[in-house]
């Protein structure tokens, strides 16, 4: 049976949140957005928040840090989703290889033939930011820019020959190679999210399974369409639900988020399987999350959603399929 197995390494929205003795962030922990993601021969990292570092760290630990392949598909460049990558021990290492995914920001469309998302992360880790240039990471990188206003999909393919190598393709692979077997194919798709700078959700889907990653999301005030066909039957919906619906209505108004009613709404909408809600405010306590999480799942309970609602936490692990 094909299974997918989903661990969360940093749950936190805008900048990190360390556990303080008047503090408690332990619960629901106070890393920056990343998940990590394995299905069949895919190894995936979704954002590369603070929590990237950890996730590195334990890859070494395993020893699963040397010669693998990774696809990164980031949902933008704001700080809390990719400060994590120079930290993460595995992009020092030249037998490991790195797919990064992401958009051209607005105001950056045509600044050369260079894909935008490397030059992002470049940015971060020019002097005086950071002593090592992007440029100078031993393991090998590829950089792929999607769309920011139109839905695009992406297929990998896993080359059984050379393990842990992936072939990116932009057109459907099944339709092409008649002797592909469909655990060595991947798919991805993207949509735009209502997000200050851009934003992009994604949907993978991998033996029948379906994992969909929206982060840092606004809800409009009309349906949101595309999202409701992105999140269609995810066994695992994660989703952007940092602030209450109080403060959406005030002065967290544009900031580019959701609230757990609004995740509650948009799971139950799309008929996911399994509701996380993620990227927690730094200055919600674990006593607070506790009580929102509390709440979303009464609202669940009031709008006949019987599916599991939970609030992401660090190291929580999904075994789906």
């Amino acid at each position: 049976m094909p299974t997918m197995k989903v661990v969360c390494y940093g749950s936190r929205g805008s900048i990190p949140a360390p556990s303080t003795k008047r503090f408690s962030t332990i619960e629901y922990g106070g890393d920056t957005t990343c998940y990590y993601v394995e299905a069949g021969p895919f190894r995936i990292i979704f954002d590369f928040g603070s929590g990237g570092r950890t996730l590195g760290n334990d890859l070494m630990k395993r020893g699963e840090g040397f010669g693998k392949a990774f696809i990164v598909p980031l949902s933008h460049y704001h700080w809390d989703h990719i400060q994590g990558l120079p930290f993460m021990v595995p992009v020092f290492i030249g037998s490991n290889s790195f797919h990064f995914h992401g958009f051209p920001p607005s105001g950056h469309e045509h600044e050369g033939p260079k894909p935008l998302v490397e030059k992002m992360l470049e940015y971060q880790q020019s002097n005086p930011h950071f002593p090592v240039a992007h440029g100078a990471l031993p393991s090998k990188r590829t950089y792929t820019d999607h769309a920011r206003q139109f839905n695009e999909s992406f297929w990998y393919v896993h080359d059984p020959v050379h393990d842990g190598c992936y072939v990116l393709w932009t057109f459907n692979p099944l339709g092409y190679v008649a002797d592909l077997e469909p655990e060595d194919v991947i798919k991805f798709t993207t949509i735009p999210l209502n997000h200050p700078d851009g934003c992009l959700g994604y949907r993978v889907e991998y033996m029948g399974i379906v994992l969909v990653y929206a982060s840092d999301n606004e809800p409009l005030r009309h349906a949101n369409h595309r999202l409701l066909n992105l999140g269609s039957d995810a066994d695992l919906f994660i989703i952007d639900g940092q602030y209450t619906m109080e403060q959406l209505s005030t002065l967290a108004q544009t900031f580019g988020h959701g609230s757990p009613k609004s995740c509650v709404e948009q799971a139950r909408a799309c008929r996911a399987k399994r509701c996380i809600i993620h990227h927690h405010d730094p200055n919600n306590s674990d006593d607070t999350l506790a009580k929102m999480e509390a709440e979303a799942r009464e609202y669940a309970v009031k709008l006949d959603y019987t599916a599991p609602v939970e609030f992401a936490r660090t190291d929580m692990v999904w075994e789906l399929g």
